[in-house]
């Protein structure tokens, strides 16, 4: 009996602790959860704060990214959904829903709100590389190089910017460019396997056997799942 009333009165202490924080105490302390990581504790928190103000449309972006994250895109997509409904001004939900569509696969739908979220806010680079990704995916792929262009531009720092050109500038033959892009990449980062793998296999393509199998060999050692092959094909 005593652990029982042990038990009721540490969960009324929640409830009262629940009833006497404001919406954007929980929004806090919920974000602070999800730059730990612990997404499921930050869901109960912005659960938290939705219960306090239906009508923050934080809270609902909040809550829709941390679903992001546990991989629950069909709630996240309703959360996303709401904070528009509440707001429509603010770039970010649209943003996350585009993040949510183009891992469900919903490439156009990406693409739209990637492109209402630019609208809204184009000064955030990340916006320009994911529309740049989707259109790349869609094979609008001069729409494509001209959003890495914007994040190289922005960005020169941007790994991910120069890998996905020179993914583009590849397919489209331009062996050069896309070693260069390429090389770019890895400079940035030494251990970039898929930009390392992509470098040794156009290499090959312009005739630069001894670079690519030593690019080939260095993603192979960092575990590119294709790597391993290629060197045997190439490299022996």
């Amino acid at each position: 009996m005593q652990n029982l009333a042990k038990y009721i009165t540490i969960i009324t202490l929640l409830m009262c602790q629940a009833c006497s924080k404001s919406s954007e105490a929980f929004l806090e302390k919920g974000r602070t959860f999800m730059q730990e990581g612990n997404f499921k504790e930050a869901v109960r928190y912005f659960n938290w704060a939705v219960e306090k103000d239906a009508q923050s449309y934080a809270a609902f972006n909040a809550r829709g990214a941390a679903y992001f994250s546990l991989k629950d895109y069909d709630n996240a997509l309703l959360d996303f959904n709401q904070s528009i409904k509440l707001n429509d001004k603010d770039y970010k939900a649209f943003m996350n829903r585009g993040n949510v569509r183009r891992e469900t696969n919903d490439l156009k739908g990406a693409l739209a709100d990637y492109t209402q979220a630019l609208q809204l806010n184009s000064n955030v680079p990340d916006l320009y590389l994911n529309r740049g990704v989707v259109n790349a995916q869609l094979q609008n792929y001069d729409a494509a190089l001209k959003d890495f262009n914007e994040v190289i531009k922005r960005n020169k720092q941007n790994k991910n910017a120069y890998y996905n050109r020179g993914n583009i500038l590849y397919t489209q033959k331009k062996f050069k460019e896309a070693i260069a892009d390429f090389r770019t990449a890895v400079q940035l980062d030494a251990r970039f396997a898929k930009a390392l793998y992509a470098l040794g296999m156009a290499e090959l393509l312009a005739d630069k056997k001894e670079d690519a199998c030593m690019h080939l060999k260095q993603a192979a050692n960092l575990n590119h799942p294709q790597a391993d092959g290629k060197v045997i094909e190439y490299c022996k």
